[in-house]
């Protein structure tokens, strides 16, 4: 078996990317369930939770676009596949070699919302439809922060030219320091953040999912069975992702040359990233649509295109 079958289907993509990324889920609940004087599930109860939907029956409604509902989760779940085997791991993982993987991450890293818009639009039901529109439109608010942080890194990394590997980019920073604490790209940092919790749809942007309240589980109302298992899958995996994304954009430090260290290292900091969306998570409540969407637009995007200008200044030797 080559090493890049091993690397798509086993580690770190595949069996261990979608074990990991559950468990993050859970110890995610487990954060939120302290904080609020719960105990919360075992560290493996997303991975019982996936295994009982597996084994349960697939309903669909009457009215829904049979093959658009019922394939709609593969879209996502295999985008996230593949882009954790493209991916590089400070210290891990090399990914795959190439000059425009920072496009291919920008591209693939919607698709997941995608998937979401076009199998809630598949069902049929009017909660899922709200859902979808809701979705649609934060998708459009932070994905266009996310290029701009994206921009301002490659600008950057290049002095201008623009750097669109994710190697390189890592490179850069472990040769000349992280971006983290690189006073200049502080305010994309802290768009960074926002645009994660807004692309998880967690507290205060879980508006168009989980939203009991209002439109109840949104686009996944009528989902059950493998489908609704995929897509749980697709978002632990999302989650999972962006973790990755958040250590190469800001923080690809490593300890040693040891790659064990380093992968101890890597689980750390995606701990440490954990703990701040289960904070938020237990601590703030959510906008309304209307409210979140005009955040996305006001707060992140303002601060990425600070950032853009800084950098910009910083390359032409004004600052």
């Amino acid at each position: 078996m080559s090493a890049n079958i091993i690397n798509f289907l086993i580690f770190p993509g595949g069996v261990f990317a979608v074990l990991f990324a559950l468990i993050l889920v859970s110890l995610e609940r487990i954060l939120v369930a302290r904080l609020q004087g719960r105990i919360g599930p075992v560290f493996y109860q997303n991975i019982i939770d996936i295994v009982k939907l597996f084994n349960k029956e697939t309903l669909i409604p009457k009215d829904a676009k049979d093959f658009v509902f019922k394939f709609a989760p593969l879209f996502g779940f295999s985008g996230m596949l593949v882009l954790i085997y493209f991916l590089p791991i400070p210290g891990v993982y090399s990914g795959v070699k190439g000059d425009y993987d920072l496009i291919i991450l920008i591209y693939f890293l919607a698709l997941p919302a995608i998937s979401y818009i076009i199998g809630g639009g598949a069902s049929s039901s009017p909660y899922a439809a709200i859902s979808v529109s809701r979705e649609l439109k934060l998708m459009l608010a932070y994905e266009s922060a996310f290029i701009i942080i994206a921009i301002t890194i490659a600008l950057y990394v290049g002095d201008g030219k623009g750097v669109f590997s994710l190697k390189k980019i890592v490179d850069y920073q472990l040769q000349h320091g992280a971006f983290l604490f690189d006073w200049k790209m502080w305010p994309a940092f802290v768009a960074f953040l926002i645009v994660l919790l807004a692309a998880l749809e967690k507290p205060p942007f879980e508006i168009a999912h989980h939203n009991d309240a209002d439109i109840m589980d949104g686009y996944l109302i009528e989902y059950s069975g493998a489908p609704l298992a995929l897509f749980e899958i697709t978002s632990a995996l999302k989650l999972l992702v962006l973790s990755i994304v958040f250590q190469i954009f800001f923080w690809p430090s490593t300890l040693s040359g040891d790659l064990f260290i380093n992968f101890l290292w890597f689980i750390l900091k995606t701990i440490i990233l954990l703990g701040f969306i289960g904070i938020t998570h237990a601590t703030f409540a959510s906008y309304r649509a209307d409210q979140g969407f005009k955040f996305l637009l006001k707060v992140p995007l303002v601060l990425a295109i600070i950032s853009l200008i800084l950098v910009l200044l910083s390359i032409k030797g004004l600052i």
